[in-house]
This record gives structure tokens, C-alpha cells and sequence, in this order.
């Protein structure tokens, strides 16, 4: 993997080590890779693990709702068995009166047809004798069978409700049986719910888990991988080495680096990010932060347009509108010198020794902030300090005024 720079419209890639590191850095790039593809593999887990949380979450309070729907439907079912054992008790009650009310009658009844038979005062032979007439006598013949059909309809009538009423009894208690066995019912599904609930909540319990320890997977896969990329940086900053008539010297009130973790993994183009394409962007940012601005390579993203393809152009800087940028231009050290002295900043394209397809075959872009000596300069690498270049290593210049 190379750390490479945008350029312009159409300019993309700058290595910016030499082939000497290339096997050390080859290494520690495969074990970065390896590591990213960890990360990634790691927070693909994770992702799946939060949305199974998220599921089992909306389960659990499902279940939870289940189990108090039946919690209240117990209740109701109680309060039934309660209200028809007490309809029970008072038909009990009612049939008890009605028995004492059809005893009442039938014994009425037995003395009325005794009297019918039986001598004596009260009797209907007696009554008959002692009759001054035949009509006397079939009235009073006729207030007898009177007194006993009346009897007779009272025994029929409270024997009717005593019928309806153990009728309604036997509903009753068919109903309290259906009532229990209906209750019994409703409290295996409330243990059978709450042992639902109790699962899934095991189950969340252990996702939730394993979430926590893919993400200290992946904090500890972002901490091997800065490390290698520090590394890789060390290796390719040694490779170009510190000599040079343009040095490297870092500012921090306007100074950026382009593989800072805070932003290196931020994504111009397609595949193309700050940390191995963002040289460009990042100088623009460093100079417009001279200016007084406030931006940093990420927020730069925003006030800038790039190249989306999946060619060599991908993420090449467009334009922005942090400064105003004057584009690549042939360079020429007495401008250089001239917009120094008067306090500007100057962008300048290096070139590595890598054909990158543009007509003025720089791979890398830098600030010179300043004129050391007679020929020596001070300069902001995007890529970090104890870097150097040649004049004749540069090819090209950017004017920026804020």
C-alpha cells in the first residue's frame, strides 16, 4: 500500500518512500490489512449482534405485555369463580326455600284430602249432613275441590321453580368447572411466558456481552493498526531522509498531518482516503488554518468537490473553498521567494521519481512556510517531521491567497 497525495483533476497517486523500505513496509502493511480486515469482520459482528439485542429487547417486552395481559386475565377469572360460587350459594339458598315451600303446600294439600274423607267438624261428610239443602251442599263441595286446586297449582308452580332453579344450578356449577379448568390454563401460560422471558433476557444478557467484547476487538484492532501505521510512516519519513534544501519542520498552530487517526481513514473518492491521497488536501487546509480559518483535513472534506470513479483519478481534489487555490503552475523560486517575504505560504508539487500520469510529474505535495538561508527552506509535510527534498525534486507551485 502507498501513501499517496491528490493532486488535481486528473492527477492521483505519489508514493512517497523509495524501494529499499519496500519489503519491511510490504509487511507491515499486510499485517495492517490483516488487522483492518479484523476490525472489519468485528464490526460487521457487532452490527449483527446490536440488531439480535435490539430483536430479543422487543421480545422481551412482548412477552412481558403477554404475561401481564394474562396476570389480568387470571384476575378476571378469579373474580368470575367468585361471582359464580356466590350465584351457586344463593341458588343453593333459593332451592332450599323452594323445598320448604313445596313441603308447606304438600302438607296443606294432604289435610285438604283428608278432609274430604275424614269426619269431624271439618270434614266434608260432615258439612254434607249438616247441609239444609242440596245446593248447600255442592257448595260447599265446590269450595273444597276450590281449596284444593289452588293447593294443587301451588305445588305445581313452586315445583317449576325449583326445576329452574337447580337448572340454573347445574349451568353454574358447569360453568365454575370451565372457570377452574380455564384458570389452571392461564397460569401454565403465565410459567410458560415468564420462562420465555427469562431465556430471551439470558440470551440478551449474553449478546449484550458479546458486543461489549467485539468492540474492545476492535479498540484493540485500531490500536495495532496505528501502531503499524506509525511505523510504516517512521520507515517511509527515514527513506526519503532529512537532508535537502526543503526541510520539514512542524508549526502546531497551523500544522496537519495527513495520517492522524482522527481523520486518515476518511474517504475522498470511492476507495481513495485522507491518510494515503490526502497530501493535497491537507496542505490546502494547513494554510488555510494560517489564514485564520478554522478547518481541519476532516471538516476540509466538506468545503471541497473530488474525483468518485473507480480509476486512477479517484478521489483527486476538484476544488475548494477554504482559500483560493491558483492550481498547479510551473514552479518558479523567485515567485516562491517573492510570496514569502510577503508573508504568504506557497504549496509546491514534489517529484518522487513515480510517473503519475500529470505534465509535471510531481507524487507529492508540501508548504513552504519560510526561507531558511539562500537556497534552504522551511516546510509543513503532510507525511510528519525529519523529512527533506532537493529544489530540483520540485516541479511545481500553487499560489493561495485566503
Amino acid at each position: 500500500m502507498l501513501i499517496v497525495c491528490l493532486i488535481s483533476f486528473n492527477l492521483a497517486f505519489c508514493p512517497t518512500f523509495f524501494a529499499y523500505a519496500a519489503t519491511s513496509i510490504t509487511d507491515l502493511t499486510a499485517q495492517k490489512k490483516a488487522l483492518e480486515q479484523k476490525a472489519a469482520k468485528a464490526a460487521a459482528e457487532q452490527a449483527q449482534k446490536e440488531k439480535d439485542a435490539a430483536a430479543l429487547s422487543a421480545q422481551i417486552s412482548y412477552v412481558g405485555n403477554q404475561i401481564t395481559q394474562t396476570q389480568s386475565a387470571i384476575v378476571s377469572t378469579d373474580n368470575q369463580v367468585a361471582s359464580t360460587q356466590k350465584k351457586i350459594a344463593e341458588l343453593g339458598d333459593s332451592i332450599t326455600t323452594q323445598e320448604a315451600n313445596l313441603a308447606a303446600e304438600q302438607d296443606t294439600m294432604d289435610k285438604v284430602i283428608a278432609s274430604l274423607y275424614m269426619e269431624g267438624d271439618s270434614g266434608l261428610l260432615e258439612s254434607l249432613l249438616s247441609s239444609n239443602s242440596i245446593s248447600e251442599a255442592i257448595t260447599n263441595q265446590q269450595y273444597y275441590e276450590s281449596i284444593q286446586q289452588q293447593v294443587e297449582g301451588s305445588i305445581q308452580r313452586i315445583t317449576k321453580i325449583k326445576t329452574d332453579l337447580s337448572d340454573q344450578k347445574d349451568q353454574k356449577d358447569k360453568q365454575l368447572t370451565d372457570l377452574t379448568n380455564l384458570k389452571i390454563s392461564q397460569v401454565d401460560q403465565q410459567k410458560f411466558l415468564e420462562s420465555r422471558k427469562v431465556l430471551k433476557s439470558e440470551l440478551l444478557s449474553d449478546t449484550k456481552s458479546t458486543v461489549v467484547a467485539l468492540e474492545a476487538e476492535q479498540a484493540d484492532a485500531k490500536a495495532a493498526i496505528a501502531d503499524l501505521q506509525a511505523r510504516i510512516d517512521r520507515i517511509k519519513a527515514a527513506s526519503v531522509g532529512a537532508g535537502g534544501d526543503l526541510v520539514s519542520v512542524t508549526d502546531a498552530s497551523w500544522y496537519y498531518r495527513q495520517t492522524d487517526d482522527r481523520w486518515a481513514s476518511e474517504k475522498l473518492g470511492l476507495y481513495a482516503t485522507i491518510g494515503d491521497y490526502g497530501c493535497l488536501l491537507t496542505s490546502l487546509t494547513m494554510v488555510a488554518k494560517f489564514y485564520g480559518k478554522n478547518f481541519t483535513p476532516l471538516s476540509a472534506i466538506d468545503s471541497s468537490s473530488f474525483v468518485r470513479s473507480w480509476g486512477k483519478s479517484d478521489g483527486a481534489l476538484i476544488s475548494t473553498s477554504m482559500v483560493s487555490d491558483g492550481k498547479s503552475q510551473p514552479v518558479d523560486w523567485t515567485v516562491i521567494d517573492s510570496e514569502l517575504a510577503a508573508g504568504h505560504p506557497v504549496i509546491v508539487g514534489v517529484a518522487l521519481g513515480v510517473d503519475m500520469g500529470n505534465s509535471y510529474g510531481v507524487s507529492h505535495f508540501v508548504v513552504i512556510k519560510s526561507k531558511l538561508g539562500t537556497d534552504k527552506y522551511a516546510m509543513h509535510d503532510p507525511l510528519g517531521e525529519n523529512r527533506g527534498y532537493k529544489k530540483s525534486q520540485i516541479k511545481a507551485m500553487r499560489i493561495i491567497r485566503p
